[in-house]
């Protein structure tokens, strides 16, 4: 390959990149908050991954004549919270795609204001999901240029 070649293969590839940006950086943040729900679901973890502070003993007991866990706090109930938090793109040019992760209504937002108050920002990533994120985002950029 010339190095005129070469230089057009790179433009070349350098747009596809960043005609693709919005799309893959909606697609990296759904995997942050798949991770991040996991997490929390799972675990009852916050980002430090340090158990989030109880449900009181009232909420508890409600909880748990409902038929749901108690053993530690999922942020789960309906499901209505999770299905309605996702990624938005709020800012997008030539160089970067800034997303936005948040609840989308203002029922939802007024429950993730909620749980800030009590719990802290419940949609952290802890340092391990930010570490496979980066992964998956370096194996993305690499695809444009194989």
């Amino acid at each position: 390959m010339t190095p005129r070649e070469a230089a057009n293969d790179y433009a070349r590839r350098f747009a596809e990149m960043s005609a693709n940006r919005d799309r893959d950086a909606l697609n990296i943040a759904l995997e942050v908050k798949a991770l991040v729900q996991l997490r929390i679901q799972t675990t009852g973890q916050n980002f430090d991954e340090v158990l989030f502070s109880p449900y009181t003993a009232q909420y508890a007991k409600n909880r748990q004549k409902a038929g749901y866990q108690t053993e530690y706090v999922d942020f789960t109930r309906s499901g209505n919270l999770w299905a309605n938090v996702r990624p938005e793109v709020i800012e997008s040019t030539e160089v970067k795609s800034v997303v936005e992760i948040t609840a989308r209504d203002d029922r939802n937002q007024v429950k993730l204001q909620g749980a800030v108050k009590k719990r802290g920002n419940i949609l952290l990533v802890s340092q391990s999901e930010a570490d496979l994120i980066a992964q998956l985002n370096q194996q993305r950029v690499q695809r444009y240029f194989r």
